[in-house]
């Protein structure tokens, strides 16, 4: 770390940036959900615009792009506007001044009822302090709960209730309740980046960078905490000509830092205006993972819901809900990217964020969904089984009445017939046996 740092001038002035990526849910139409382009806010596009318009990143297959793309599955907004009209509102409301700003803002919506709020700050590596008060990851109190509460406030103000009256959209948190509305600093997802002066010699010194970016803590500190066990890395190919790495991230279960050098044959750091743009692709990728892992969330709740009796949906259409999810919501690293080391990122992302477990546990309340449908499907058909027995009871008693009706008339046709008919049943049943029984010796012969 110090031989990176020997040369480095101006520490305090590195660009940082952090993710905020705030669940949601969401009812109402999703081709009323608005998308709209980089430096555009309109809904009226040409195809071309249409193309880039949506939720795609150079990283993904073109399949997977293609589908982000066709605007069927995800929508992207980008909220320039309120982005800038929020930022003075915030700073306003909250009347303590703070060293970051709120630059970029969008809206992921998925097409079933998940959305995700991501809200950009940008910092300085000196006002990292101000960052870590106002997330205090690790404890449940906050030294900046009126900064947050401002935030969620002028949030719901600014885009809940103007896409509920543009597009007939109600957006909310993903808690329902109040008290879980208090948490949604801490049920958020993050994703931390810094623009870095140099490339890195060393893969462990990116790694290091990317850890202190997770801890939010100044870049240039020598810092390690053995008891987090559960962080995973992954980083760029070192470059055949320069021989260094050019980025690296940690991945963790509430977080996801990225560490970013400058390109191959490139001396000057991102600017902080290019350092969103580069984390775009990588922004974009995290957005599967957090669908998934959401989405799993909403299956269990409704699972859940079913068997307390709270939902009427039917166990045929949650199984449906469930397994078209499973089949075409759910991907393998090798179906999201051609480059080794995104396929890694998108493993490590789902394997920390719980993913794979949760789909485990989805696909095992499925076969408790199946028993409870041949359940009801058992109890329909004894149900079924004894109307037809009492029907056919009826009509037996009423034919034996019948018969015994035309037997006490004392016509000599009547009872004649009734004897003839019953003895050609019984020569025909003898009959019958008698075949049945010669088959049955001639095969023991």
């Amino acid at each position: 770390m110090e031989k990176y740092w020997e040369d480095v001038k101006n520490t305090e002035e590195i660009d940082r940036g952090l993710y905020i990526i705030l669940p949601l849910r969401y009812q109402g139409d999703f081709q009323q959900t608005p998308f709209s382009a980089k430096k555009m806010n309109t809904n009226q596009k040409s195809d071309e615009e249409k193309d880039r318009s949506g939720f795609d990143s150079d990283d993904f297959l073109e399949i997977l792009s293609i589908k982000c793309r066709s605007g069927e599955f995800v929508k992207r907004c980008m909220l320039e506007e309120k982005a800038a009209t929020m930022q003075k509102k915030w700073k306003e409301a909250v009347k303590i001044s703070f060293p970051y700003d709120l630059t970029q803002l969008q809206v992921f919506s998925f097409n079933n009822g998940i959305a995700f709020l991501t809200v950009y700050l940008a910092y300085k590596n000196k006002d990292v302090q101000e960052i870590y008060q106002l997330i205090n990851p690790g404890y449940i109190d906050d030294k900046k709960q009126e900064i947050q509460d401002s935030l969620l406030a002028i949030l719901e103000q600014e885009v809940f209730e103007s896409w509920h009256k543009e597009y007939g959209v109600q957006l909310k948190w993903f808690g329902q309740s109040e008290k879980t509305k208090s948490y949604m600093m801490k049920e958020a997802y993050r994703l931390n980046v810094a623009a870095l002066p140099k490339r890195f010699e060393e893969q462990k010194i990116a790694e290091k960078i990317a850890y202190n970016e997770h801890r939010l803590i100044d870049v240039t500190k020598e810092f390690s905490d053995l008891s987090e066990k559960d962080v995973e890395y992954t980083s760029g190919a070192r470059d055949v000509n320069d021989g260094y790495y050019g980025w690296a991230c940690a991945i963790t279960s509430q977080e996801i830092a990225y560490a970013y050098g400058p390109k191959p044959g490139k001396t000057v750091p991102l600017t902080a205006e290019a350092l969103s743009e580069r984390a775009e692709d990588d922004l974009a990728l995290t957005m599967i993972v957090m669908y998934q892992k959401y989405t799993c969330m909403l299956l269990n709740e409704k699972i859940h819901e079913r068997f307390q009796g709270i939902s009427a949906q039917s166990i045929r259409e949650l199984k449906k809900e469930a397994l078209e999810f499973i089949a075409y919501g759910t991907l393998t690293p090798s179906q999201v990217s051609k480059w080794n080391n995104v396929c890694e990122t998108y493993r490590a992302l789902q394997k920390e964020n719980g993913v794979n477990e949760a789909l485990d546990e989805i696909k095992e309340k499925i076969e408790l969904l199946n028993e409870e449908q041949d359940h009801i499907d058992s109890k329909r058909e004894s149900r079924v089984s004894m109307i037809i027995a009492v029907f056919g009871f009826v009509s037996i008693v009423a034919a034996a009445l019948q018969i015994l009706d035309y037997l006490s008339s004392g016509r000599g046709v009547m009872i004649g017939g009734f004897g003839g008919i019953v003895m050609m049943i019984l020569t025909v049943s003898l009959c019958f046996i008698r075949k049945k029984g010669r088959k049955k010796n001639v095969r023991n012969k």
